[in-house]
């Protein structure tokens, strides 16, 4: 796929998602149970567990390559747009960083004797000394998915505080997105104890929701534009060396 597209497909899928939750709620007898208001409820009564269990759980989805899509606009319904895209990054860089420890250290030594010409050390001497910018790339410019890249780094001599703060860095636009996009559809429905599968669309009609969905619009412009100033720079740098 090219990158270009990249950020629309995602766009695609998750779409594809929410009409299939959607479609469920609405044909199963648990619909009339999933309320804004059950699940604040739930969320009070777990207290200062639920951002815990919340981070643990997303750590683990990461880990097993649950669809993070969801697990960020649940977040987003269950603590809102600030809290909520905070505990995506802290759950997310957590999750991403224990694959790539698994990879690390269960798994270069294996995968490397069946790669040939010695693969992994040309790219360990391309990305030497740039760690945190080509794991900043990557989390920016999805060339591969989040899951998968996060065993892959580990396949790599990249520096651990060079992964884990480039991928915190790099995703912290999309966890604020999703999670703001969850969150103003739980603004516009305070208050309502409808089921989310017969909410009023009408209620969703409102700025918030537009500017939310406009910015997750604009965040699948992000590789594009990363990759183009990207291309910029090394020209930059080929015709001043």
């Amino acid at each position: 796929m090219q990158q270009g597209k990249s950020g629309w497909w995602k766009l695609a899928v998750l779409g594809l998602a929410l009409v299939t939750v959607v479609t469920i709620l609405r044909f199963t007898n648990a619909a009339q149970y999933v309320t804004l208001a059950n699940i604040q409820r739930l969320r009070e009564a777990s207290g200062a567990w639920a951002p815990i269990t919340f981070v643990v759980l997303y750590s683990g989805g990461t880990v097993i390559a649950f669809p993070g899509s969801l697990m960020s606009l649940t977040g987003g319904l269950l603590f809102g747009t600030l809290t909520g895209g905070a505990l995506i990054v802290v759950g997310a860089t957590c999750g991403a960083t224990v694959a790539f420890l698994l990879a690390r250290y269960a798994g270069r030594d294996a995968i490397q004797k069946f790669i040939s010409g010695s693969q992994l050390e040309r790219f360990d001497r391309l990305i030497s000394g740039s760690g945190f910018s080509a794991v900043l790339f990557t989390r920016l410019v999805p060339l591969f998915p989040f899951n998968f890249i996060n065993f892959a780094w580990g396949l790599t001599s990249v520096g651990l505080r060079d992964y884990l703060v480039g991928t915190a860095v790099g995703i912290i636009p999309g966890a604020f997105v999703y999670a703001n996009l969850a969150g103003a559809v739980a603004r516009s429905l305070e208050g309502t104890d409808e089921s989310l599968a017969s909410i009023n669309v009408g209620r969703l009609l409102n700025l918030d929701v537009f500017v939310a969905f406009t910015l997750l619009g604009l965040l699948a412009l992000v590789p594009m534009l990363v990759k183009a100033w990207h291309s910029r720079s090394s020209r930059f740098r080929s015709k001043h060396n």
